[in-house]
């Protein structure tokens, strides 16, 4: 039921932006477009994960598969200098293991990232109303879960804060890959950033690109 809210949200704020006829109207009707959005993609993340169906096989023969992405990842991530994650496609997108870089950049230790859902680790910017890092992060994972191809999202701006809930405004070029078996089951998401520098003419309480 929430979902068809949101949906049916969706397509009458689509319309009313397109009827607006002046950019006080386009904004209040586009915020709040925004915020439909956003609200839609935690709910489905956290209720159909990356893609419905993703996987099958018996629990023994998947834990043996896990481990064999976890150890590569691992290994081939360690000292790389980008942010590196890897993402358990199911519902909730649990983060399923880090590198270093990815710790100390994002300022929160990995028992505190490990096994914890996605977004409820890095939501949007509350004080941002135009904040479109959920919705595009969670349209990205999705696409790559149901092509089986990566995907390389454009500059995004996607807030951070520390440990006192200071918020700071920060782009990110990231990448998301598909990790599949053998038998083309889709095991893990890859999730690869680097931090790029701000768009000429942005500021911190700019609307994301």
């Amino acid at each position: 039921m929430q979902r068809f809210v949101l949906t049916e949200n969706i397509r009458r704020f689509r319309q009313r932006l397109a009827a607006a006829g002046d950019d006080a109207a386009r904004e209040q009707i586009g915020e709040m477009l925004l915020a439909a959005e956003r609200d839609l993609a935690m709910l489905d993340a956290a209720t159909s994960g990356a893609r419905q169906g993703w996987r099958a096989g018996t629990p023994e023969d998947l834990d043996a598969i896990r481990a064999e992405k976890l150890a590569w990842f691992r290994q081939t991530f360690a000292d790389d200098p980008r942010l590196a994650a890897l993402i358990d496609p199911a519902p909730g997108l649990t983060m399923v293991e880090i590198n270093r870089f990815y710790e100390t950049s994002s300022g929160y230790p990995r028992d505190e990232v490990v096994g914890k859902p996605l977004f409820d680790l890095f939501p949007d910017n509350p004080d941002d109303p135009g904040a479109t890092g959920v919705h595009n992060l969670y349209a990205s994972l999705r696409q790559v879960a149901e092509t089986g191809r990566s995907h390389a999202m454009a500059l995004q701006r996607y807030d951070t804060h520390d440990a006192e809930g200071v918020w700071t405004a920060r782009y990110w070029r990231p990448v998301n890959t598909p990790l599949h078996d053998d038998q083309g089951r889709l095991i893990y998401l890859l999730h690869v950033v680097e931090e790029a520098e701000a768009p000429e003419g942005a500021s911190e309480s700019s609307t994301p690109p």
